[in-house]
């Protein structure tokens, strides 16, 4: 099974190497400097960083048997030297055909990676373009495979099993909506933590579309039958989920066979029964929700957002908020705006210091106020949270709209998830020096006890930051004439910024 998908992958690729225009990489070069930046449609100082020491100088790999192999890549937990802590780790071996498109699929690849922004989706720190590999570097995650999890488990599978599928329509809704088709959906692919917190981080078949498409990939047990008829789209994802669901439930797959021929015949007959592989009569509901996922007629597939309205999907709410997270919504209501550049320094400490009980915490609450399950929080949905779960000072209708145009950074109406995330945190018992001395650690790439203003601005700023704005954060910190900051001058500088900045006083 395993060579034949190789094989299709690699015809994917031929098809786009005689479609597209061949650029020539030398394996040595960053992304700074080589000629696919030229084609990729963002700015760089919206670009999470390019790390330019060995990614062995940086960090230690904890154990060499990789957790996650796919064609894409291998997956192994490693630890960051500079922050005391785990991290997650793709490594992509680098093609030896000098005119493959593959480093620019696997460039445009990360970048459309760093811009989604979903609590289910392993969120990138860094990355290293060495001679050999690409390194890919995500914050820690708990938990391990997701079947191993159920096993472990141990508990009502179907309630479990509601609680994981609505994370991936969840999911699903969020790129569909981006017009991103993901088609590595698998049980062996999904992390899964001892809360059933459900991370995507194999992103390698995501594809940005427009119309139909032809060449299948993914786990052959999980392929739809438009998608070997060679014309899918979206819909082949949903197959997908009921493919996983299935498998949850009962423990076998819908469609199987020894050869890769039959698995194929299998899905390729439609015919679901049920039940010669499970008591299904037991769960109704699933048993109805399952045939509506595997419906052989993508027409008649309900989308990813229809089908998180489905009656047994409602089984995944009955997860309670705990007292706990109070903090974090008074946080969240007292929030106020500060300067883009003190914003993403917020954002590097969070990702460097952040327990992830803490994050639990707070994409427990994230998903509670999120009704409709689309990755983001409209002003009604925080409205209605807040009616429901507050427990302090009441807010008014009219609060929680100005608080939302607030919080809203990127300015799309709605509260993504690290706008969210960031907004539920005490900013100043995060700016702490010896927290900032971490972030000055982490931009210090050549160990030099200097970091470049311009570089500075690029990073934790980008195009969000105008030149007007930059020159009024130096006037105001008497920093106009330093092209670089010591560890020190870095401190007095945030410092200084921050003193300036309202919404600290």
């Amino acid at each position: 099974m395993g060579s034949c998908i190789a094989k299709k992958q690699k015809e994917e690729v031929h098809s786009r190497n005689t479609s597209k225009l061949k650029v020539i990489i030398p394996k040595n070069q960053m992304l700074e400097s080589n000629p696919v930046y030229a084609e990729m449609p963002f700015d760089q100082g919206d670009c999470f960083q390019l790390n330019k020491n060995l990614f062995k100088d940086e960090y230690i790999i904890i154990d060499s048997h990789p957790f996650l192999s796919t064609d894409y890549g291998i997956y192994q937990w490693c630890y960051s030297k500079k922050t005391d802590s785990r991290k997650l780790v793709k490594t992509i071996k680098k093609t030896e055909d000098p005119k493959s498109d593959e480093p620019v699929l696997i460039l445009k690849n990360i970048h459309m990676m760093q811009y989604l922004d979903h609590p289910n989706i392993a969120k990138m720190v860094e990355y290293f373009n060495e001679s050999l590999y690409y390194y890919i570097v995500y914050e820690d995650y708990e938990g391990g495979n997701l079947l191993s999890r159920m096993i472990t488990r141990g508990e009502n599978p179907e309630q479990m099993a509601a609680i994981i599928i609505e994370q991936v329509l969840s999911t699903l809704f969020y790129l569909h909506s981006k017009n991103i088709i993901y088609r590595f959906l698998n049980h062996n692919a999904l992390l899964c933590d001892d809360k059933l917190n459900v991370t995507f981080v194999e992103f390698g078949a995501a594809k940005k579309i427009s119309q139909y498409i032809q060449l299948p990939v993914g786990d052959q047990h999980y392929q739809s039958p438009e998608m070997l008829n060679g014309n899918y789209s979206f819909k082949s994802d949903i197959w997908s989920v009921g493919v996983l669901l299935h498998f949850l439930l009962s423990g076998a797959m819908p469609f199987d066979g020894v050869m890769a021929s039959s698995i194929k015949n299998s899905i390729m007959r439609g015919i679901v029964k049920l039940e010669d592989t499970f008591d299904w009569d037991k769960i109704p509901d699933a048993k109805e929700f399952v045939r509506k996922l595997l419906n052989f007629s993508q027409n008649q597939r309900p989308t990813a957002a229809d089908a998180l309205k489905d009656r047994w999907i409602e089984k995944a709410k009955l997860k309670k908020l705990a007292l706990k997270i109070n903090p974090a919504l008074t946080n969240l209501r007292k929030f106020q705006k500060c300067e883009v550049l003190v914003e993403a320094i917020i954002m590097q400490i969070v990702q460097m210091t952040l327990t992830q009980e803490q994050k639990g915490e707070i994409l427990q609450i994230f998903q509670e106020f999120d009704s409709n399950r689309d990755g983001k929080i409209s002003t009604q949905e925080l409205i209605e949270g807040y009616k429901k779960y507050q427990t302090s000072t009441k807010l008014e209708d009219q609060d929680i709209e100005k608080l939302v145009k607030k919080i809203d950074s990127n300015g799309n109406g709605y509260l993504d998830y690290t706008e969210f995330l960031l907004a539920c945190q005490d900013k100043k018992k995060l700016l702490t020096v010896e927290k900032l001395k971490l972030v000055f650690a982490q931009l210090d790439v050549d160990k030099d006890n200097a970091l470049s203003m311009m570089e500075m601005r690029r990073i934790f700023g980008g195009n969000r930051i105008s030149d007007k704005n930059w020159h009024n954060i130096l006037s105001k910190t008497n920093l106009q004439q330093k092209s670089v900051l010591t560890e020190q001058e870095f401190l007095e500088f945030i410092i200084k910024t921050m003193q300036n900045d309202h919404s600290f006083q």
